[in-house]
């Protein structure tokens, strides 16, 4: 079950025609071990989807973590940056362990000026 943590991120620049979408999924399986799923790709399209599992949540901190370095990067790679477009965390999760605070907000403060887009989405209710 990938409902415990969802975070989406979207990256549009209309000049170059990239229009991006990636979102990272925090669950639990039948077992108790903890998933990740990275899901991501050009928005309307079908979404690429990578998972991970372990028993160890500090492992799959360290894969959400690289995710969003990554997608922190976008700028020099593909021209604009990604946005924060939704958050969605269960009662009961310590978000501030899964996702430092200081990166989320890099995602937040985006001014989107590079890139042309317009202001961003509202985040939709959960």
């Amino acid at each position: 079950m990938d409902n415990l943590l969802a975070v989406i991120l979207e990256a549009h620049h209309h000049d170059r025609n990239h229009h991006r979408r990636y979102e990272i999924r925090l669950g639990r399986d039948l077992f108790g071990a903890w998933t990740v799923a990275l899901l991501y790709g050009r928005l309307g399209r079908a979404s690429q989807v990578v998972r991970h599992a372990d028993g160890d949540p500090v492992r799959l901190r360290k894969v959400i973590h690289q995710s969003l370095r990554r997608r922190l990067s976008a700028p020099k790679r593909i021209g604009c940056d990604y946005r924060l477009c939704g958050l969605s965390v269960a009662e009961g999760i310590d978000l501030a362990f899964w996702l430092p605070g200081e990166m989320l907000a890099s995602f937040s403060a985006a001014d989107g000026s590079q890139n042309g887009s317009s202001s961003p989405r509202p985040t939709p209710g959960q």
